[in-house]
């Protein structure tokens, strides 16, 4: 037997030098930081029930678009202070992600458009929630109307023999109808007399009248009060049914067509916001079709083209609309069957079947070989255009034509809407789906007390009480080891300073803390506005998730000013003392600006150094969950063949050196690593870790021991 070689990796008798490569990934990164939500109202945008907040999330330089879609409000002006929040040198920057919940279930302005029969022809729909969608006006003008199929002929030679001369019509693809002038007949206006006679007693819609040029009549359709609203274009065929009396009446046989096809421009106008769109829709004849026998008809819905034919070479057609991608390779089918032809407007040819206007039993009967059965592409042609609007959206009700030129109307029903409260524990309920490290509600006090502000809808129900305990509740349950979405919650409050003290003591945790100050600062409207305490909220969680490793004790905050709560005095030490103890994170003013005193969460049972700080629980978080997280990627699954103790020790410690370098941890006296008393253990299929980590806090308190003495001196 050959000799051979066996690895893991190769397996084979052919002597020769092999490369088995790998690539060594250790988890690298960090866990989830710097990420904030924010949860309150706008005057515009989506609420929570419409959009899928695990993408509703934006960048610290994303106001703009924030703007855009939210209007203004409080998740506007909480978005701008989360991003601007600092203004301390030691801290800059802004959270790496803002996700949006809105709670107001507003509703968008809307409108009906309407067609030539006062029946809905589309709905217009503000593209944005809110009141604002009421500012919106519309106007449908005629940008062309239908100039329907008229010839006008030769000049005639003679007028004896016209009498009695025949020729045969087809009107809109109609069945054939032989005309025969009567009477007297010796000059234009005679002959044309003669003609409408017969034109009405045969019961066709032509209309003969004088042409231009002297001894010329000319033939046409009428105009048609409702040819916007129709999905096809008129035509008729004059048939030389006896050789030579047609041309003796001036007119050559062949299919006429309307010049132009109804057309119309849709003008949206905000002049509360500069907007003007002017939208111009143009439909074109899609689709020709003919077919040589005594009667023909179309008819196309949804799903599907018929036709009902009798006389000729052909048969009745079924044709499933989706079995062809285009309304090109529709023609061309139609186009092969016996008796029938077709022809598409070229600058449809990709176009889908669906973008072809429904008509019923539309004539497409014709002597010969022309295409008097032609079909628009209006209600397709419209929804383009008004696909490209960003004031509107537009949806369909006709399925054929256009809307009927009307006056100047507003877009109404838009309403800010309201935020019950069923809507905070529903919308609470979606946070469980996204990680994020502080929650902020835009919420300071009850709905009653915003209602008479002008701040929510009348009809909101919510109270600033279940607010804080729900979302209290929500972050305790969710940052446990098993389901690993640490957060906490920056609330707030607005009321007297007893009662804000009231609210610190019943929440009494960790996760959450509480501010109670408001603060003066530019809203999105540029407007100097005095906030409540929920923008000392956003402040606090912005130069939190900024700042990182560091705490916002000490550091200033970007506010112009900020107001105290009835009862309390920021000014005041003993105030400050007793507002520390309660649980209230609060801030001061001192000659180089606003600045947090501390960074109090509403822990109030014991000094724990990490409880008592929102860096510090912060921090803790990050490094927990990066920990779990690092081991489930590098461990878990494998093989206790691949990893031993020793290995994931090894591991352990890359990770704690990586901790350090990000100053997460701190070199200790007892840990100059940063941690210290790593161990593993595994007892298959699980594996032990232990480690003791020296948390990055931060300096609270400077006890300076200073001594004094007197002054002695000698001379000699």
């Amino acid at each position: 037997m050959s000799q051979r070689i066996v690895t893991p990796w190769l397996n084979t008798n052919v002597p020769g030098a092999y490369t088995n490569t790998q690539v060594i990934s250790n988890a690298s990164g960090l866990a989830t930081s710097g990420v904030v939500l924010i949860m309150g109202e706008a005057s515009a945008g989506p609420d929570y029930t419409v959009t899928t907040l695990a993408n509703n999330f934006f960048g610290p330089s994303a106001l703009n678009t924030v703007r855009s879609i939210y209007g203004s409000g409080p998740i506007v002006d909480g978005f701008a202070a989360l991003c601007a929040s600092s203004n301390d040198p030691d801290i800059t920057g802004a959270p790496s992600s803002i996700y949006i919940c809105k709670t107001n279930r507003g509703r968008e302005a809307s409108a009906f458009m309407l067609t030539h029969s006062a029946s809905t022809y589309g709905t217009l729909v503000a593209s944005n929630y809110g009141s604002g969608g009421n500012q919106y006006s519309y106007t449908t003008t005629a940008l062309q109307a239908e100039v329907a199929p008229t010839i006008t002929g030769n000049t005639i030679t003679s007028y004896s023999g016209l009498s009695g001369a025949t020729f045969t019509v087809r009107v809109n693809g109609g069945p054939s109808i032989v005309i025969t002038p009567t009477g007297t007949i010796t000059n234009v206006a005679t002959l044309v007399t003669s003609l409408n006679a017969t034109f009405t007693a045969m019961a066709t819609t032509l209309v003969a009248a004088p042409g231009t040029a002297p001894n010329t009549v000319s033939i046409s359709l009428p105009a048609d009060a409702a040819a916007y609203s129709e999905g096809f274009g008129k035509s008729f065929e004059l048939i030389d049914s006896t050789p030579g009396d047609l041309a003796a009446l001036g007119f050559s046989s062949g299919l006429y067509t309307s010049s132009d096809e109804p057309a119309v421009e849709v003008q949206i106008v905000n002049s509360s916001t500069g907007l003007n769109e002017t939208l111009n829709i143009s439909p074109v004849i899609a689709l020709s079709m003919g077919y040589e026998g005594t009667t023909a008809t179309v008819t196309i819905n949804a799903t599907t083209l018929t036709t009902t034919v009798t006389g000729g070479i052909g048969a009745n057609l079924s044709i499933e609309l989706n079995q062809f991608t285009t309304i090109g390779q529709l023609a061309a089918y139609i186009n092969s069957q016996p008796g029938y032809s077709a022809s598409y407007n070229s600058s449809v040819n990709s176009n889908p079947t669906s973008a072809l206007d429904q008509v019923t039993a539309l004539g497409i009967a014709s002597t010969a070989d022309v295409q008097p059965g032609r079909i628009k592409n209006s209600v397709a042609a419209f929804e383009a255009a008004l696909s490209t609007s960003t004031a509107v959206n537009f949806t369909s009700t006709a399925v054929a034509g256009l809307p009927d030129p009307a006056a100047l109307a507003y877009l109404s029903g838009g309403l800010l809407g309201p935020t019950l409260a069923a809507d905070i524990v529903n919308a609470i309920a979606q946070f469980a789906g996204i990680q994020v490290n502080i929650i902020v509600p835009l919420f300071s006090q009850d709905a009653t007390a915003d209602i008479a502000a002008g701040n929510t809808s009348p009809s909101s129900t919510y109270t600033i009480n279940a607010i804080n305990e729900l979302l209290k509740s929500h972050c305790i349950q969710y940052s446990t080891p098993t389901l690993k979405r640490n957060r906490t919650a920056i609330l707030s409050i607005n009321d007297t300073y007893a009662n804000c003290k009231v609210q610190a003591q019943e929440l009494a945790s960790y996760r959450c803390d509480l501010t109670c100050q408001q603060v003066t600062q530019i809203n999105s409207l540029g407007n100097s506005t005095l906030f409540l305490p929920w923008y000392a909220a956003c402040l606090a969680a912005g130069m939190q998730t900024a700042g990182f490793y560091k705490s916002i004790c000490n550091h200033l905050t970007n506010a112009i000013s900020f107001q105290d709560p009835a009862g309390y005095n920021s000014g005041d030490p003993d105030d400050v003392s007793d507002a520390l103890t309660a649980g209230l994170l609060v801030l001061a003013q001192n000659t180089s600006g606003i600045l947090w005193v501390s960074d109090q969460t509403t822990y109030g049972l014991d000094q724990n150094f990490v409880y008592n700080s929102i860096q510090s629980v912060y921090l803790s978080d990050i490094l927990s969950l990066d920990l779990a997280q690092s081991f489930q990627t590098a461990i878990v699954g494998k093989s206790v063949a691949d990893v031993s103790a020793a290995s994931a020790l090894s591991f352990l410690q890359q990770r704690f050196d990586y901790y350090k370098k990000l100053k997460m941890t701190t070199t200790s006296s007892d840990a100059p690593l940063g941690y210290k008393n790593a161990s593993i253990q595994i007892t298959a299929p699980s594996m032990y870790v232990n480690v003791e980590a020296k948390l990055t806090t931060s300096i609270y308190f400077v006890a300076i021991n200073l001594a004094l003495s007197a002054v002695t001196q000698s001379a000699s």
